[in-house]
């Protein structure tokens, strides 16, 4: 009897449907067993059909860098607990192989599941069986986290679109005039900058607002001078560690 099965840390633990089949292999015969996906702790395990008997185990994909591809991320399933009340990102995941992933923080350039995402500095989530969180976060569904393991890695984004605070701005003679809305207690920066070359560093000095804890929503409110004709502004949350800057520009253009 053959059969193929997950190697957990004390069992091989059988497919699940409808590839969980063992099959019996008479001498000199071939067999085919599918699979879903190509995992490292895929195995082969082999016996007598007859009760109690001895088995032998294979574990051919451990070593194959194939095996740590794109379909060993397609196996796993992403529970997404973030949360923007608690200014933390949190996911669980649930894996057919035992997985010692790492995890830090990343910022996609647009929603598109195919954009860039730039890896944010020391941001190491912390790990506890297979529970990945972050403090101090300002979740947004562009700050993802990538997950690394073997030699390779996969970027899961929040599951949820909406986001905890929206700014807009627009213009009042020679000031810009941005108006912010909050669901959570925060304090906002913002800062002029200028476009070069497809960046916008910010530029002193920095403006800042805030909303008291256990205010109610409502808006708020900051006016910036208008330096130079094209000033655009980046804003962002400055009570948290990590934060995307949200650029604006009174022309309409709009990013990160």
């Amino acid at each position: 009897m053959v059969r193929l099965c997950h190697q957990l840390a004390l069992e091989c633990e059988e497919l699940p449907r409808p590839f969980h089949r063992q099959v019996l292999v008479l001498g000199g015969r071939r067999v085919s067993l599918p699979y879903e996906f190509l995992v490292p702790c895929l195995c082969i395990e082999a016996s007598y059909p007859h009760h109690d008997s001895p088995r032998s185990k294979r574990c051919p994909f451990r070593d194959q860098p194939a095996a740590y591809g794109p379909e060993l991320w397609s196996s796993v399933r992403f529970h997404d607990y973030s949360a923007s009340g608690k200014d933390q990102m949190a996911m669980v995941l649930s894996a057919s192989c035992p997985l010692r992933a790492r995890a830090t923080l990343c910022w996609k350039e647009a929603v598109a599941e195919a954009a860039p995402c730039h890896d944010v500095p020391n941001s190491t989530a912390s790990e506890e069986e297979q529970a990945y969180t972050l403090d101090k976060v300002d979740v947004h569904p562009q700050l993802c986290f990538r997950f690394s393991y073997g030699n390779s890695s996969h970027v899961e984004c929040p599951h949820r679109p909406e986001t905890a605070w929206n700014v807009s701005v627009s213009t009042r003679g020679l000031q810009l005039h941005l108006r912010l809305t909050s669901s959570v207690p925060a304090a906002f920066s913002a800062a002029l900058c200028q476009r070069r070359g497809g960046q916008c560093e910010p530029e002193a000095p920095l403006y800042t607002v805030t909303q008291p804890e256990g205010s109610a929503r409502g808006e708020l409110a900051l006016l910036l001078p208008v330096q130079v004709l094209g000033s655009c502004v980046l804003v962002w949350r400055s009570d948290v560690r990590f934060a995307r800057k949200q650029l604006l520009c009174p022309d309409g253009e709009r990013g990160s």
